[in-house]
C-alpha cells in the first residue's frame, strides 16, 4: 500500500495527537527547548499537507502550515530573548519553515522569519549541512528582498546544486536565478525541474521518501508564491505543484 493510500488513516492518527502535543508545547517545562513545540509544527504540517492530498482542503493546508511556520518563527524569537531553546531549532535549515509560509501565502511572516534567520556562525557551523546551509541564505535573501544578497547566494547556491549529489535540487537554482533576472522561461523550466526532481527524491534513498512531501511538492508551491509575488506569471503543476494553492 503506498504512502497516498495510507493517508487518511495516518491523518486520522495525527489528529488524535495534536491535543496532547499542544498541551506540551503550553508547559514551559516541557517546551523550555523548544521540543515540545517543534512536536506540533510537524504535526500540523503533516495534518496541513495530507488534508489537502485527501480531501483537497485548501483552508486548512493554508492554516496547518502557517500556524507551523509561526511556531519556528517563535523558536527564533525566544532564542533571541535569552530562552536555552535548542541550538538545532535555530540553524539554517530552518529554510524549511520559510517554504511552510510561502506555500500557507503567509507572506508576513516568511518575511520575519527570514529577517531572524542567520547570523549565528558557531550554530550553524554545527548543525548545517553545506548544502542547507547555502539554500538557507539564498531563500532567506529572495524572501527579504536584498538585491546585493541575492546576487551573492544565488551563483554560490547554483555551485551548490551543479554537484551530483544535490542534481535534483538544481530546478531551485534555476528558479532563484529567473527571478533575479525577470525571466519567466526560465522560472517555468525550473520549476519543472523541480517537480522532476522532487520525484525522483521521493524514492528509495530520497530525501522526500515515507514523509507526506511524496504527495505533495510544499518546497515547489512555496517558490512558486515567491516567483508570483515577485511578478513571474506562473502555472501549477499538478499533483506536485497544485494551482489552487498558488498565490
Amino acid at each position: 500500500m503506498t504512502l497516498k493510500e495510507r493517508l487518511p488513516k495516518l491523518l486520522e492518527m495525527r489528529r488524535g495527537h495534536i491535543a496532547t502535543l499542544r498541551s506540551n508545547a503550553a508547559d514551559p517545562a516541557k517546551d523550555r527547548d523548544g521540543c515540545s513545540s517543534s512536536a506540533v509544527l510537524l504535526t500540523l504540517r503533516f495534518i496541513g499537507v495530507a488534508e489537502f492530498v485527501v480531501s483537497g482542503n485548501v483552508a486548512v493546508f493554508r492554516q496547518c502550515l502557517s500556524e507551523a511556520a509561526r511556531i519556528k518563527l517563535s523558536h527564533f524569537e525566544r532564542r533571541d530573548a535569552g530562552d536555552a531553546i535548542d541550538d538545532s531549532y535555530v540553524a539554517m535549515l530552518s529554510y524549511q519553515g520559510l517554504f511552510d509560509a510561502l506555500a500557507a501565502r503567509d507572506l508576513a511572516t516568511a518575511e520575519h522569519l527570514a529577517q531572524r534567520m542567520g547570523g549565528r556562525p558557531s550554530v550553524e557551523l554545527k548543525h548545517d549541512h553545506p548544502f542547507d546551509y547555502c539554500f538557507g541564505y539564498a531563500l532567506k535573501a529572495f524572501v527579504e528582498r536584498r538585491p546585493d544578497a541575492m546576487a551573492e547566494w544565488s551563483p554560490r547556491f547554483s555551485a551548490t546544486c551543479s554537484t551530483a549529489e544535490n542534481a535534483d535540487f538544481v530546478g531551485y537554482s534555476m528558479f532563484l536565478s529567473a527571478i533575479l533576472a525577470g525571466d519567466a522561461e526560465m522560472a517555468r523550466e525550473g520549476l519543472s525541474a523541480i517537480a522532476q526532481g522532487h520525484k525522483r527524491q521521493s524514492k528509495r534513498g530520497g530525501v522526500f521518501k515515507d514523509t507526506v512531501d511524496e504527495t505533495l511538492c510544499v518546497w515547489g508551491v512555496g517558490i512558486a508564491n515567491l516567483g508570483r509575488r515577485d511578478g513571474l506569471p506562473l502555472k501549477g503543476l499538478p499533483p506536485l505543484i497544485p494551482q489552487e494553492l498558488l498565490v
